[in-house]
């Protein structure tokens, strides 16, 4: 007589997506004590605290925030790239691999490493990739 041998199930072996991307989701953001809109957003994959800032024409970024996303750029090189209420603003214009911001991706981002920058800017060369930037209720939300 044949005795039916169980078999334990062959294990499932779960593989990661190769380039797995979250799906992107509205981003709120709340105006901090000084009325500025700060948020993370990540480039080339390092997360970087910014300042969303409607009214500048592209992205800047600190120099320790470029260091650290691996942007290459020469304090040596820095010239004149845009003009701010203080004046010429010196910096070098680069371009940023990617930004991600809660799955908004964007690639191939003109922005510069502007010289004394106390905070990133996240200006237009990025947010123009988005659906939409509203302002309601006192909010910011990005799609």
């Amino acid at each position: 007589m044949l005795v039916p041998v169980k078999r334990q199930p062959a294990p499932v072996i779960a593989v990661a997506e190769a380039g797995a991307v979250e799906p992107p989701v509205e981003t709120v953001v709340r105006p901090n004590s000084n009325g500025h809109f700060i948020t993370f957003a990540k480039v080339d994959g390092e997360a970087t605290r910014f300042v969303v800032d409607t009214g500048a024409d592209m992205v800047a970024l600190t120099m320790e925030d470029a260091r650290r996303a691996k942007i290459d750029f020469d304090p040596n090189r820095f010239e004149v790239v845009a003009r701010g209420a203080s004046g010429d603003v010196l910096g070098q214009n680069v371009v940023i691999d990617e930004i991600s911001l809660d799955g908004k991706r964007a690639h191939d981002v003109h922005g510069a490493v502007i010289r004394d920058l106390d905070i990133s800017l996240l200006g237009q060369s990025y947010l123009r990739h988005l659906k939409s930037v509203q302002m309601s209720g006192g909010e910011m939300r990005l799609r």
